[in-house]
């Protein structure tokens, strides 16, 4: 994976245009190319118009201002649907065509929603993912794995205890979005499943080594070889702000950071659950985590969904969601907007937000293959 340095005064505004080249099939060419360089000319020719057509598909989408909030949650829906079809061009192989792309477009979209009652939303509301249709076909290009917790057919009555283990909620979705962990608590009276984590040193060999400036990379050895050891260890702490969670609570929530315990921190003086990650001794802890940072939050990690950590496809889902209720949940999207729930449309102006600002970034990454480091030109990190 190669990386790319934007620097500019308005970052959000140059990411779109990075964004917005590759709706010229010339440079989709390049894309595909850079990807698979050995790609036949007639191919690459085919793909790189699809995914072209994709991507301008979801600019028109993604640039959809007018209507009210629902036009705005059906409009980024369709959106990442779209530069989730031209990421599968350009990531896939030869055979990941438009038309092919189209074949399972058509079995449907490959989600399915099935709520209990509406007193209980957004924890009631439960989303499930199918073996046919353009997720399944979408995972399987990004290798991800959904085969064991996907259905045969959708639901259509109240889940038994196995079928409820496969399913997730809304409310569990979105309490996963890293941007949103100083919120969690206030829209929906729990603590969030991302988290901002940081190293701590507890240890006394950590705390030596620090204060001597040594980098623990490469400076640690096996007592009985004498040899360099293959992996260590690094204390890291959750650091929540505006909610509390305990090391008891993050203990069950299969993060890669295990033994949590609660800890008075040095740092801030408050009691956070500080727990250990084991990692290659040649590498920096956070090359161990799937972190996701964003101009929203500090580097943050989120507990795993039908065993993974993909944040486009996070988002992919809530949308799907959210879409559903907006088309044919009128009573209940009449509740958001109006009624009881109204709490719940201040949440998702807020998510939108997140999505238009933070998504457009994302999407350049997937479909390039590159990491985007963007950064204001004024900043210490800026040219000179």
């Amino acid at each position: 994976m190669k990386s790319e340095h934007i620097y500019a005064d308005n970052l959000a505004e140059v990411v779109w245009l990075r964004l917005k080249r590759l709706s010229s099939h010339q440079l989709c060419a390049k894309v595909i190319l850079g990807r698979s360089p050995s790609m036949p000319e007639a191919t690459l020719a085919e793909k790189a118009t699809g995914m072209a057509w994709a991507v301008r598909s979801a600019v028109g989408y993604w640039e959809t201002k007018s209507g009210g909030l629902n036009a705005r949650v059906l409009s980024r829906y369709y959106a990442l649907l779209q530069m989730s079809i031209a990421e599968q061009i350009a990531a896939g192989d030869e055979t990941s065509t438009l038309p092919a792309i189209q074949r399972h477009t058509e079995q449907g979209h490959g989600l399915f929603t099935i709520a209990s009652d509406m007193e209980g939303f957004p924890a009631n509301y439960l989303v499930g993912a199918m073996k046919s249709g353009h997720f399944a076909a979408y995972c399987k290009t990004r290798k991800l794995p959904i085969d064991e917790i996907a259905f045969e057919r959708r639901l259509r009555k109240q889940p038994n205890a196995e079928e409820q283990a496969r399913l997730l909620t809304l409310a569990d979705l979105l309490r996963r979005v890293p941007e949103l962990q100083r919120v969690t608590q206030e829209y929906l009276g729990t603590y969030p499943l991302a988290f901002h984590v940081s190293k701590r040193h507890v240890s006394d060999l950590e705390k030596q080594l620090d204060h001597l400036g040594v980098s623990t990379i490469g400076s640690l050895f096996d007592a009985k070889s004498l040899t360099p050891a293959l992996t260590t260890t690094s204390s890291i702490a959750i650091c929540p702000v505006g909610y509390e969670i305990t090391a008891e609570q993050a203990n069950v929530l299969g993060l890669p950071i295990k033994d949590f315990k609660d800890t008075k921190d040095e740092i801030s003086d408050a009691t956070l659950p500080i727990g250990t990650l084991e990692h290659a001794a040649t590498e920096h802890w956070y090359q161990r985590l799937d972190l996701h940072k964003s101009g929203y939050c500090g580097s943050s990690i989120m507990a795993p969904y039908w065993g993974m950590h993909d944040i486009f496809t996070l988002h992919f889902v809530i949308l799907y969601a959210f879409s559903i209720v907006t088309r044919y949940l009128p009573s209940l999207w009449h509740e958001i907007e109006d009624g009881k729930l109204d709490h719940l449309r201040s949440l998702l102006e807020h998510y939108l937000v997140i999505v238009d600002n933070v998504l457009p970034k994302i999407a350049l990454e997937r479909l390039t293959g590159d990491s985007v480091y963007a950064v204001q030109s004024g900043s210490i990190f800026g040219p000179t």
